[in-house]
């Protein structure tokens, strides 16, 4: 039986890497992820999402290198969940149906999770400075 991570590094790190993967498929595969993410798969909707996965696999990258070195590790995870959170907004006022709300959804959940994530990060690296 596998057990959930409750380490914060862990779990900003899963969603790092989670983001590099959907980045990747929406830059090498974008018809496909176009059809499952919108419904329609036209030119415009793969570009589209062409230009969503250079920014998820760059903000992914920079997030791994950053949560592993411990530097600006909550910069990078509040600035994906920025735009996770951007995201859900795009979705929830597009008129793409049943789609927008699933896909609205599980955008605003990411980007919970990584404000969550970047706020503990932030206080675990505030708690580990020395005091002056």
């Amino acid at each position: 039986m596998t057990t959930v991570p409750t380490d914060t590094r862990t779990i900003a790190l899963v969603l790092a890497r989670g983001r590099v993967v959907i980045g990747l498929v929406a830059l090498l595969l974008p018809g496909i992820m176009a059809r499952l993410v919108l419904g329609a798969n036209s030119p415009y909707s793969r570009a589209l999402l062409r230009m969503v996965g250079v920014r998820d696999v760059a903000l992914g990258i920079g997030a791994i290198t950053n949560i592993k070195t411990a530097e600006q590790d909550a910069e990078w995870v509040s600035m994906g969940a920025i735009a996770d959170g951007g995201d859900a907004i795009a979705f929830l006022v597009a008129p793409i149906g049943f789609r927008r709300f699933t896909n609205g959804a599980f955008a605003a959940a990411a980007a919970g999770i990584g404000l969550v994530m970047s706020r503990r990060l932030a206080d675990e690296r505030a708690a580990a400075q020395p005091e002056e």
